[in-house]
């Protein structure tokens, strides 16, 4: 535990439940995600923001995946992760509150969206 903050432990399955919500606002919003040639547009800190955002997601997905099925090295391993990537998501939401140009918060969900779907 760093900074005094707390990383809130939850199963893989609301990782999951997450992306899934995530997915629906975005079909929701009329964005386009997909390979359709809409291309999403992003500073580089809206970027690096959908890009710690999406790791987190995956981590605690992985955390909750080790609690399953007991695996207990894993899961210090990975919530070791956890930590390292939660900073990084407060630190990149932090220097995005610094951009000059808006970002529309559908924007970033698009990205992490399409980060985290596998390669073709």
């Amino acid at each position: 535990m760093r900074s005094g903050r707390h990383v809130r432990s939850t199963s893989g399955g609301s990782a999951l439940r997450q992306l899934q919500r995530l997915r629906h606002d975005l079909a929701q919003s009329g964005r386009t995600t997909g390979d359709d040639g809409g291309e999403i547009r992003l500073t580089p800190a809206a970027r690096r923001l959908a890009d710690c955002y999406q790791r987190l997601l995956e981590l605690v997905e992985r955390c909750g995946r080790s609690v399953e099925v007991g695996d207990w090295v894993i899961l210090a391993d990975e919530a070791g992760d956890l930590s390292v990537t939660a900073d990084e998501v407060a630190s990149a939401a932090e220097a995005l509150t610094r951009d000059e140009v808006p970002t529309p918060p559908v924007d970033v969900l698009a990205m992490v969206e399409r980060l985290s779907r596998p390669p073709d």
